[in-house]
Parts: C-alpha cells; structure tokens; sequence
C-alpha cells in the first residue's frame, strides 16, 4: 500500500489534494473520489519527493520595461483567469485581480515579487517538474516568449494594473461599462450649486483636498463659451453687452442665444463629422470625387440644430432608409456609412473591396455608439473584451445585404429649372430621334446614318440632371459567414445578425433598423454613457473616460463614475423634463448643463502646486486652455478680418492652397480649382477634402485623415504649424484684410485706438497697459521697417489696399495684425 505520504502530495496550486488510500478505500459507493489519471499524475510527482524545480530550464526574462496591461494581462486573461478566476478558484487560487494573485492559493503564494525563478506560477506555466503544466491539455501551453513576459513581470516587482474582465456563468461580464446605468443621487455639497455637476466635482476635490478655481473672468468665458458652442468668436460688441449685463441669468441668456445660432450645427457637426469619417473623395489610388457627399453633412448640420432626439439622429443615420414611409432626408442621413473608402482600380476584386467597406461600417458603429474595439475581433476573438469572432461577423451580416444608391435629392427650387431643361431636351431629342429614323427609312447611305445616330448619342449625354445624395438601401439577401482569419475568401460557419452576447440581447433583430434601435435602447448600458463622455471630452479635452474611443478593459476607467452615469441617465431618461415637455436625448440640454456649471466657467489658471497634484487635470480644479483644432483656426483668422462668409450648408469650396499639394494625386486627376468670391472664404468645415492630397493647413493642425473614425483628436505644437500661421496664404490674407479693417474702421482714429481695437477683434479682450505700450513700440518698428523698404511693404500690403492710406503706413499694420495672429492666446481657447 503506497505511503500516506506519497498519496497527500500537491501540487503548487493546491488544485488536488489525495486522501489516505484506506480513506478512499472506505468511503461510500456515491462518493466522489479523484480519477485515476490525476492519481497517475500525483503518484508521478509525488514520486520525486523533495525534488526541487530545475531553474535552469526555465526561458530567459523577456529584456526591457514591461507593461502589465499590454503584456501580461493578455496572458493571464486568455490562458488563466478561466480556472482561476471570479466564478472558479481551482486549488484556491484567483488570478484576476492583484490582490487574490498575491495571496496565492490553497498551498501558498505563486508569485514571489522580484524573484520568478522561485514563483510556483513560472514553474507551473514553463512545465517545469516536479510541478504540473499549466495551463492543462495539449496544445494550450504557454510560449517561451509568453513565459518570459512573466518572468520579467515577477522580477520587476509584479506590479499590477487594472483588472481582468471575465464573463460568469451566465455570460455577463463584471466590467463597470456592461453594468446598467442606475441614476446615482446627487452628492451633498459642501458648497451650496445649483448644478448637479459641481456636486459631483466638488465632491471628488473635497476628497483629494482640493477646492475648484474661480470662475473665469466676463470677456474670457464668453469668449470661451462662444467657440465652444459656435467656433466663432464673439464681436467685441458682444462681449461688452455680456460684461456690463449684471441682471440674473444674463450668462444664461448668451448659452440660449448661442445655442439657437445656425453656427451652433456647424461646429458641432464638424466634431460629429470626425466620427463619420467625412471626405469628399473616395480614397485609395485614383480617389475620385464625391460631389454630393455633402448632401449629408448639411444633413447633420441642420438635425443638430433641430436638436434631434440622440436617439433619433443614431436611427436615421444608420437605417433611415428602413424607416416606414422614409422621406428623402431620413434616406440622405445614411451617408453617414457612405463615407467608407470606395476602390475604384481597374483589375481589383470588388468583393475584396465591398467586404472591407462592411467591416469599417461595423467597426465605425462599434465606436461612435458603443465605445467598443470591435475591430479586433475581425480575425480571431477579442483578446481583451469579451467579444467573440462569430459575434463581429453577427454585427457584419446587419450591414451584409446593403447596397450603394445614389438617390435624386432635387435642392430647393431646382425642381422646377429640371422641368424645364427636360422639355427642351425632349424636344431636342425627338427631332434628333426623327433624323435618325428619316436616314433609315429612305436607306441613307458612310456615313449620314451614322453622322445623325452620333449627333443622338452625343446628345444623350447632355440629359438633365439633378442633385444626387449618396444612400445605403438594403438589398438582395446575402449570406454572413465567420471569415476564417478574416480572409473573406475563407468562408467559416454561417451566422445571422446578432449583437456582443454581454449586452442585452435585442429581441427579433434581423436588419439595420432592429440594430440601430437597440443601440439606443434603454437596455443598452453603453450608447448614452459614450455619448456624454463624447460630449464632455470637447468641453475639457479630456473625458470622464479618458480613452473616448474604448470602454472596454483595455480603456480607462471613469474618473467621476457616479458623475459619468448621473449624465448618461439624465441624457436618455425620458421621464426628465426640458421646457415643460418630455424630451429624452436632447444633446441640446445636455450642452447647457454643462456650460452652465460652475466646473466649466472656472479660470484655466494653473494655481501653486494643482499641476504637481493634478497635472493632468483629471480631477477637474480649473478649466484647461485648449488648442483651436485646424478648422476653428482658419475660421477665427477669417472672422477677426471680416472676411468670413458665414452662410451655413452647401457644397465644399477650395480656398487657396500652397502649390504642388494636388498634384501628388493619382494621375494629377484631383485638380485643386479655387474657389472665387466669398466662396473661398466659407468655414473650415466646407473645405474640400481630398484623402489623398488632404487641404495641407487641416492636416498640420492634426485634423484627422478621415479613412477611419475619429471621435477625438490629438492636438499637438509643432514649428510647421508656427510657420503656417506666420506664411500661409490665408493667414497672410486675413492679416491683411485685418489690417485694412481697423484702419476703415477707425478712420482718423489716434495709433491706440486702432492698436486696441486690432487686439479685441482678435483675442476678445481689451490690451493691458503693458500690452498697449508693447504694441505702440512694434508699430514704430515696422512703420521704420516698410519706409525702408516700399517694395516689399507693397507685396506684404497685398490688394487688401485701404483708401487714403500709403501703402508703407497700411503695410505696417498688417505686419501687426500679422503679429497678433501669431499669438498664443489667438490659437487658444482659455
């Protein structure tokens, strides 16, 4: 009879533990007992006794710094956390949080910090005896590679990073953006607000011993609330009405106005337009254009100054066209999956290229709506959310069947002009028809047949034609199936739509219109928290969640949770009250609970030790500067001038741009024609943007390239973008047209009249007495500057020429709008 001994032995993990084999020998019938191959196996390693791991077998340390969350937790998450996690503990052990890992399990700790060669978890996971493989089975080994990840893991301190996310037993995950939103109550505040917000914020500052900031000064915040609501700047006659209007609600009053401005589309349909991954060309080589594809961005501009329901503006744009009794422009909202890369090459497989455009609308849906990489399960399952291969490719067969349709979307008033061309092309083409006829019936001979049948075809090519709208239509059923390695040549199992099992699941959903209703439904935990983090991130640069475009486990977690959900449930609950009416995802009373907070009008000054506290402000102690992106830049330069043509919609316009930038395109087909007259001068938002030859001064200023969806951008400070500002063609313009402003402007007006007036159109403010005198002593340098040198004052004066002025006195002022354009507080929003 073997020893007792040689029957209690363990593993490291503790997972089986042998009773005595007379106590087996004697329990009943029905009672459980260890099978014999485990038997086998303990017997195996019991068998070495005290036989210690041989450490010299074991694979190196991977060198360098290593990362928990990009490295480690990918291991233990896919080859671990299954046995040793929240819903089983196999030998007692847990591995997906760092303090169940540090405590080991039922025989003691596995991890030994700074120490691998002595952790039981290495000697387990390489196959090292007298331990058992780990993870058990053929084929689900741990790499070499994978091995010395956690080696070098352990012997840099196993630190640990954020928790693993695992599904229980019923498929739910315990990862906090998959919970239901429960509105949390407000938090008392130490401080007496009227906004919820500020409860939330004081609250968590109070806890870290902070206070907020101040409240920015009059001409600051309505400057700032201004670009943020409108991405224009405000008239310095506004800011004077606002700074000496003391009557209760007078900021209040500036919120509404500016939140009922036609602009107010504009600028937040620029930010929506990031997301949607607008262009006006297709992409890839030949990259032809798309001159109707901004039949959807008027779309978006006037739905969100509707102010459309949330709920209604997701609907439309991802399956308007499936809407019951659908008008044109729930069909024109569809373009918003028209913007996919469209390859146009001679010789290419279009199934390859159709395949590739269905899973960007999948991926695009995934992280505008739901916050979620769902990308990186296209080729094998997700490797940190518990999204699966087949789920993706049940996402992929709701957009499977659509087809491309370019509907006719007549403009207003051009109903009638078509009537009218078609009539007289009717009349043409009927003589033309009755020539044509005439030749055949009386045998004509070379050529007269052929002569008249040209003259009809040439004329064919002249029919009318109206304006078009790009459109998604479904189409005729196809198959999905799961595309082995994402190889759409290699056809796996056959799926049908479907949603990420961790959400609740949609009842019938079989198309577009099932998937979109779902995103929005009340069940779904993510669509309103990702919106409003969306939201907050362009107020703060920086959201709640600071990853806007992950909220999975590989994103961060929410700085102001309880804030976070508070917002979300006040966005989509339908029994709040906006105005008297129930009126559930208005974006628009979103907005205005939060430009009114105290937490936004704070100043953005940086006080004595909040930047070693707090350098990236998470915690929300003052409000952050934040860098115009490229559009609003050009947009302020043009206002500031007076050049700025402020009609809202229609089709893109080319303002000037440097040389040799179009000619980079394929064939030197996307010819850069300039627009003339106050075309040129429309909004940023307008430009014409050709993907491969993108406008170079919105690519500098780190607008995106619109071939993916963008829902945040990056912003950065660069020397090109210094020089843009101080060379660029509109930019010199606009300094020009500046300059010929204040002096029509302020005609026989004394130097610091104009100087001052100069400084308010730009930055908002009046000059401090420092600044004042720091700008008369520049204007006396270049006055000395352009007298010396007429000729050049003539070219930098440009045609911007003011009446009654000489040339070298108008030159120097545009050298000092041409400063002030340059400024720091010019390109910035405090």
């Amino acid at each position: 009879m073997p020893s007792k001994s040689l029957l209690r032995s363990h593993d490291p993990f503790s997972m089986w533990e042998v009773p005595p084999y007379a106590a087996v020998a004697a329990m009943p019938k029905h009672t459980h007992f260890i099978p014999p191959v485990v038997v086998a196996l303990l017997v195996a390693v019991a068998a070495a006794g005290d036989k210690k791991p041989d450490v010299s077998k074991l694979p190196p340390a991977t060198e360098g710094k290593i990362d928990f969350d990009a490295d480690v937790k990918p291991i233990l998450s896919a080859r671990c956390v299954k046995c040793h996690g929240p819903t089983e503990q196999k030998g007692g052990l847990r591995l997906d949080t760092g303090t169940h890992a540090k405590d080991g399990g039922n025989g003691g700790p596995v991890i030994v910090a700074g120490k691998s060669a002595e952790s039981a978890l290495i000697h387990a996971v390489a196959g090292i005896e007298p331990a058992p493989p780990m993870p058990p089975g053929e084929g689900k080994r741990l790499s070499a590679v994978e091995v010395g990840k956690l080696r070098a893991w352990i012997d840099q301190g196993a630190k640990w990073g954020s928790v693993i996310t695992v599904l229980d037993k019923d498929g739910k995950s315990n990862h906090w953006s998959f919970q239901p939103i429960k509105r949390p109550g407000v938090p008392e505040p130490k401080i007496r607000h009227a906004n919820p917000i500020d409860a939330f914020v004081v609250a968590k500052l109070s806890d870290n011993g902070l206070s907020p900031s101040p409240e920015a000064d009059r001409a600051t915040l309505i400057r700032r609330v201004t670009f943020d609501l409108t991405g224009l700047p405000p008239t310095p006659e506004e800011v004077d009405a606002f700074a000496k209007d003391d009557a209760p609600g007078a900021y209040e009053k500036v919120v509404d106005r500016l939140l009922a401005s036609p602009h107010y589309g504009e600028r937040w349909g620029r930010h929506w337009l990031d997301a949607a991954r607008y262009a006006d060309s297709d992409g890839y080589e030949k990259d032809t254009g798309r001159p109707f594809a901004w039949r959807y961005r008027d779309w978006v501009i006037g739905a969100l100054n509707a102010d459309t329901p949330f709920d209604r503006f997701t609907i439309e744009q991802l399956a308007g066209d499936l809407l019951p009794n659908a008008t044109l422009q729930q069909k024109i909202a569809t373009g918003f999956h028209r913007n996919t890369l469209t390859n146009k090459e001679g010789g290419v497989d279009q199934e390859e290229f159709r395949v590739a455009a269905v899973i960007d609308r999948v991926n695009t849906t995934g992280k505008v709506w739901l916050g979620l990489t769902v990308g990186c399960a296209q080729c094998h399952d997700h490797k940190y959310d518990p999204i699966s291969q087949r789920e993706f490719y049940q996402l992929f067969a709701f957009f499977n069947s659509d087809r491309e349709v370019d509907i006719a979307a007549p403009l207003p008033g051009e109903a009638e002009r078509l009537k009218k061309e078609q009539a007289a092309f009717d009349t043409e083409r009927a003589k033309l028809q009755a020539a044509v006829d005439e030749a055949k019936e009386k045998k004509l001979p070379d050529a007269d047949r052929k002569k008249r049948e040209a003259a009809l075809a040439a004329h064919a090519k002249k029919a009318p034609a109206g304006a078009k709208a790009p459109t998604l239509a479904l189409g005729q059923p196809r198959p999905t199936h799961v595309m082995v390695r994402g190889d759409f040549l290699r056809k796996g199992i056959e799926v049908k739509p479907g949603t990420p099992g961790v959400l609740p699941k949609p009842v019938g959903a079989v198309n577009r219109l099932d998937l979109a209703r779902w995103i929005v439904g009340a069940e779904n935990p993510l669509t309103a928290r990702v919106t409003v983090n969306w939201v907050w991130t362009k107020y703060f640069g920086r959201g709640l969640v600071a990853t806007a475009e992950d909220f999975g486990s590989q994103g961060e977690k929410p700085s102001h949770p309880e804030l976070l959900d508070w917002l979300a449930s006040e966005l989509a609950n339908p029994d709040r009250k906006v105005g008297g009416d129930a009126k559930p995802w208005s974006l628009k009373h979103l907005h205005k609970l939060i430009v009114t907070s105290a937490t936004y009008k704070q100043s953005s000054a940086v006080r004595a030790g909040l930047m070693k506290r707090d350098p990236l402000n998470v915690l929300l102690a003052r409000q952050q500067r934040l860098r115009f992106e490229a559009e609003i830049l050009r947009d302020n330069a043009l206002a500031a001038s007076g050049l700025l043509n402020r009609t809202v919609g229609g089709p893109s316009v080319r303002p000037p741009q440097p040389p040799g930038v179009s000619e980079l395109t394929y064939a030197n087909s996307a010819r850069w024609i300039e627009s003339t007259g106050p075309e040129r001068y429309k909004r940023g938002l307008y430009v014409w943007f050709q993907r491969t030859s993108p406008y170079p001064m919105l690519t500098g200023f780190d607008a995106p390239d619109s071939n993916v969806c963008a829902v945040r951008r990056e912003r950065s400070n660069t020397p090109l973008q210094a020089l843009t500002l101080l060379n660029d063609t509109v930019f010199v313009e606009a300094s020009q047209a500046l300059a010929k402003r204040v002096l029509t402007e302020q005609k026989g007006a004394a130097d610091a009249d104009r100087t001052t007036r100069a400084f308010r159109l730009c930055l908002g403010r009046a000059p401090t007495e420092a600044e004042s005198e720091r700008l008369a002593k520049l204007l006396g340098q270049f006055r000395k500057l352009t007298a010396d040198d007429p000729d050049g004052a003539a070219k930098l004066l440009g045609t911007h020429k003011p009446a009654g002025v000489p040339a070298t006195e108008a030159a120097a002022w545009v050298a000092l709008a041409r400063a002030l354009m340059n400024l720091d507080e010019f390109v910035t929003r405090e």
